[in-house]
């Protein structure tokens, strides 16, 4: 079954709260941890909506069928089992939040920068983890040719995408990994963190992802 570190769960729960989004895209679903998360601290939190009637679109995209269990279709709106790349060319929808949770490194380089950019434009923001330097090697999972390792990724190959909060986590390894939040437009994280939060309680770590390339770097 699909699925990755777990070091940065806090993270990305505590920025995805922030932002509020109504309808979200999960790509590379896999075991569902993102889509289940989104939809307990999207939804259940605060709301204590239990129902199973939701109230915000959380869909998602997974190309392996075995992948797919029936829990799935209860966490999520709608699953397309299909090729992320080929779903997102020809997506229609707009999204709040596309989240590609270790999905971008299963790509050859190329197409990956495509559907990075598929993403911004169907989206307000793009939520990426992928795992830094050529030390990530990986092969098929469990028959799962999709899961091998087809690219590898420096925080320098972000550089271009100008508005963006960027953290680099560690596994159990010490292998660094990325947390990048990107947009076509500057991020306001103050903007819709939702009935739930103070204002004082705004996060505090806003790195731009140069500041960050200088600090990794030892920079000041």
């Amino acid at each position: 079954m699909g699925t990755s570190n777990w070091q940065n769960i806090s993270y990305n729960i505590d920025l995805v709260k922030r932002l509020d989004p109504q309808s979200v895209l999960d790509i590379g679903a896999g075991f569902g941890r993102w889509g289940i998360l989104f939809r307990e601290f999207l939804e259940v939190w605060g709301e204590r909506n239990i129902s199973g009637k939701w109230r915000r679109r959380i869909d998602a995209v997974e190309v392996f069928s075995p992948y797919i269990k029936e829990y799935h279709n209860f966490f999520y709106s709608n699953v397309y089992n299909c090729d992320a790349l080929d779903f997102m060319r020809k997506l229609e929808t707009r999204y709040d939040l596309i989240n590609c949770g270790d999905v971008i490194e299963h790509f050859e380089k190329k197409d990956a920068t495509e559907l990075i950019g598929l993403c911004l434009n169907k989206s307000k923001h793009l939520l990426i983890n992928i795992p830094l330097g050529s030390n990530w090697e990986q092969g098929a999972i469990n028959g799962n040719e999709y899961e091998r390792h087809r690219s590898f990724w420096e925080i320098s190959d972000f550089a271009s995408y100008r508005h963006n909060i960027a953290e680099v986590f560690e596994d159990v390894e010490l292998r660094k990994f990325l947390v990048i939040l990107i947009s076509n437009d500057p991020i306001d994280l103050t903007a819709a963190y939702g009935k739930h939060f103070r204002l004082k309680s705004v996060m505090k770590n806003k790195l731009g992802l140069a500041r960050l390339v200088n600090l990794i770097s030892g920079e000041k």
